[in-house]
C-alpha cells in the first residue's frame, strides 16, 4: 500500500496523458497535482474523484469543479474594495511608499495602490471546500472560508500594474526551504521576510505578450517586507502569499483557456504565404541593397555599428545578443572573429532557400566584415517566436503548425546538393560545419579551440566526430539519406503569426546532414516543453522513425555535458 501511495502522482499523470484532454485542461490538472502541499494526497483525491472502472477515468466533473474554484481567484483587474482610510494610511506607512513587488516608487500613469494580497471574487461555496482544502491545506482553507475582517495583514502597497499582474497569476512566492529545484522562469525576486529568505518568480505562462511591469523588474533583487514606520504595524500575511502561490500557475492557465476559447469563436486564419506586397517590399529592399553594397566596406561597417546602437535604444535587446532590430523593418546580426564563416553560411543558406523553396525566411541584404567583426543585414519576418506563443495555441492551431512545418521541411529536404558533390556533409555553402552539438563533442575530446568541423566526404567520417572515447561502442549507423537541414529547429527560430507558421530564422547551422539531424537537434537542450516535443514527433513521423538515433544522441549528450 505504501508503494502504491507514493506512486499516486505517476498514476495520475499517466491517466491524464491517456485521457488526451484538450489544451490547457491537462495543464490545469497538472497544476492541481504539482502545486498542492501534498502532491501524493492530491493525486489520490483526483484519481478517487474521477475513477470509473478498471483503468478508466473521467476527469470532466473534477475539471468543472476545479475550474470553478480557480475562477474565484481570476481577475482581469484586481477588485477595487473600499478599505478603511486608517488601513490605507497604515499600509502606506508600513511599506515605506514603495511597491512591495518591484521596489519602485509610483508614477503618474502607474500609481501606488493599497491592494488585497489574495483577491477573491466571492465566497467559496460549500461543495468546493474539500477540494480547496486538498489544494491549499487546512490553514489556508480555513482562512479563505472564514469571513475575516479586513486588516493590514490582508493588504500591501504595490504599483497598480503590479497588482493587476499579481491578480492574473504572474507572481509566485516560495520559501527557500521549499525550493528544491531551480525555477525556469526568467525573473527572480528575493525577499527576506521576518529573517526568512523568500523567492518570487514570474510565471511566463501564456504569451506572446506579457504585462510591461515584468520588463521593469530586476532579474535578482533582495528586499525585506518590514514595518518601515517602526510602529508595530502587522506585516503582510504569509499564508495569503502561499495560497496565491499555489493558485498562480492555475490562474495563468485559466487565462490561456479563456484566450483559446475566444480564438475558437473567430474565423480560422489561413497560413501566411508569400504575399504580393511582401514580395514587392523584398524586391525593393534587394534593389536598394544592391546599390548599397557598391559602397566601400569600411563605410558600411561604420554605418552598421551606428545602426546597432540606434536599434538598441529604439527597440531594446532581442533574445539573442548577436541580433538587433533596426528601423525600416531590418535586422542586423553581428559575430566576431572566427565566427564569420558561420555568418557567411547563413547568408548563403538564405539565398539557397529562397531560390529553391517557398519557405518564409528573411531576405539577405548584405554581408560585410572588418578586421574584427562581421555584419549581416536582413529583412524582418513578421510573427512571434514559437516559444512565446506555444502555451496559447489551441490544439487545432498546433495541428496546423505541425502541418506547416512538415510541408516546409519536405521542401528543404528536396533542395539539390550542387556544391562540393564529392563531400556528403557540408554546410550550406560547401564549407566546414558550424554546430553547437558538434562543438560539444570536440570539446569533450580535448579540441577546445575548434569551432568548425569538416566538410566530411562520407557519413562515416561525420559519425566519428560525434563519438566519444569513453563510449567506444556507441555510434550512429551509416546509410542515412543526406538532406538539406536547418540544423537548429527550436522554439526561438520558428515564428508564428495568428496561429500559423510565418517564418524560420537563424540558419547559421544549416547544411547537408543525415536525415535524422533536424529531429534530434530539435530535442537538443529541450526537456521541459513536452508539448513542443510531441509536436516535433508529429512533424517528423512522415520522414522516418529516428527513435534509435535520438536514443544514441541523448546518451552522447549526457556524456558531453
Amino acid at each position: 500500500m505504501a508503494d502504491e501511495a507514493t506512486n499516486n502522482v505517476g498514476r495520475a499523470l499517466e491517466a491524464i496523458k491517456i485521457a488526451r484532454l484538450e489544451h490547457p485542461d491537462d495543464m490545469l490538472l497538472e497544476c492541481f497535482l504539482q502545486d498542492a502541499p501534498e502532491p501524493q494526497e492530491a493525486a489520490y483525491y483526483l484519481l478517487q474523484q474521477s475513477y470509473i472502472e478498471g483503468n478508466r477515468y473521467d476527469f470532466t466533473p473534477f475539471l468543472s469543479d476545479w475550474k470553478e474554484l480557480i475562477g474565484s481567484f481570476v481577475f482581469e483587474d484586481p477588485p477595487r474594495e473600499l478599505a478603511d482610510s486608517n488601513i490605507i494610511a497604515d499600509v502606506n506607512m508600513r511599506d515605506g511608499g514603495k511597491c512591495c513587488i518591484t521596489g519602485r516608487d509610483g508614477s503618474f500613469f502607474d500609481p501606488l495602490v493599497v491592494a488585497p494580497i489574495l483577491p477573491m471574487k466571492r465566497s467559496i461555496k460549500a461543495s468546493l471546500h474539500e477540494l480547496l482544502t486538498v489544494f491549499v491545506g487546512q490553514d489556508g482553507s480555513r482562512d479563505i472560508i472564514s469571513a475575516k475582517a479586513i486588516t493590514c495583514r490582508d493588504r500591501w502597497l504595490v504599483r497598480k500594474s503590479a497588482a493587476r499582474a499579481s491578480s492574473q497569476g504572474y507572481f509566485r512566492f516560495t520559501w527557500i526551504k521549499d525550493l528544491e529545484v531551480s525555477c525556469p522562469s526568467i525573473y527572480i525576486l528575493e525577499f527576506s521576510l521576518m529573517k526568512k529568505q523568500y523567492y518570487t518568480t514570474v510565471n511566463n505562462i501564456g504569451g506572446p505578450t506579457w504585462p510591461s511591469i515584468l520588463d521593469m523588474m530586476a532579474p535578482v533583487r533582495r528586499c525585506r517586507l518590514s514595518d518601515h514606520s517602526s510602529s508595530g504595524i502587522e506585516l503582510p500575511d504569509i499564508c495569503s502569499l502561499q495560497v496565491l502561490t499555489r493558485f498562480a500557475k492555475a490562474i495563468r492557465w485559466a487565462f490561456v483557456a479563456r484566450e483559446i476559447a475566444g480564438k475558437l469563436a473567430r474565423p480560422t486564419h489561413r497560413r501566411p504565404s508569400s504575399k504580393f506586397f511582401y514580395r514587392i517590399s523584398d524586391n525593393v529592399a534587394m534593389t536598394l541593397a544592391k546599390a548599397w553594397r557598391l559602397m566601400p566596406a569600411r563605410l558600411r561597417t561604420r554605418a552598421y555599428r551606428g545602426l546597432r546602437v540606434l536599434g538598441g535604444r529604439l527597440y531594446g535587446p532581442t533574445c539573442s545578443s548577436s541580433v538587433q532590430q533596426l528601423p525600416f523593418g531590418l535586422y542586423l546580426k553581428t559575430l566576431c572573429g572566427d565566427h564569420h564563416q558561420g555568418l557567411a553560411n547563413e547568408y548563403g543558406a538564405l539565398q539557397l532557400v529562397r531560390e529553391h523553396t517557398q519557405v518564409p525566411v528573411p531576405c539577405p541584404l548584405d554581408l560585410v566584415s572588418d578586421h574584427t567583426t562581421s555584419y549581416m543585414l536582413t529583412s524582418q519576418i513578421s510573427g512571434h517566436r514559437l516559444g512565446m506563443c506555444l502555451d496559447a495555441l489551441s490544439d487545432n492551431e498546433l495541428c496546423d503548425l505541425v502541418c506547416d512545418l512538415r510541408e516546409y521541411l519536405r521542401e528543404l529536404r528536396a533542395i539539390p546538393k550542387e556544391i562540393l558533390p564529392n563531400y556528403a556533409i557540408t554546410n550550406a555553402i560547401g564549407n566546414a560545419c558550424y554546430d553547437y552539438r558538434i562543438i560539444a563533442s570536440m570539446n569533450q575530446e580535448g579540441e577546445r579551440n575548434r569551432v568548425f568541423a569538416g566538410p566530411f566526404p562520407t557519413e562515416e567520417d561525420f559519425n566519428k566526430i560525434l563519438e566519444v572515447a569513453s563510449l567506444p561502442n556507441l555510434s550512429h549507423r551509416s546509410g542515412h539519406n543526406i538532406t538539406f537541414t536547418h540544423g537548429d529547429l527550436n522554439m526561438r527560430n520558428i515564428l508564428v503569426s495568428n496561429g500559423r507558421l510565418s517564418g524560420i530564422v537563424d540558419w547559421e547551422n544549416s547544411g547537408w546532414f543525415p536525415e535524422y539531424w533536424d529531429y534530434t537537434k530539435a530535442y537538443y537542450g529541450t526537456k521541459i516543453r513536452r508539448r513542443w516535443l510531441r509536436a516535433v514527433d508529429e512533424v517528423f513521423e512522415d520522414f522516418g522513425d529516428f527513435q534509435k538515433e535520438l536514443a544514441i544522441e541523448e546518451k552522447l549528450w549526457e556524456y558531453c555535458y
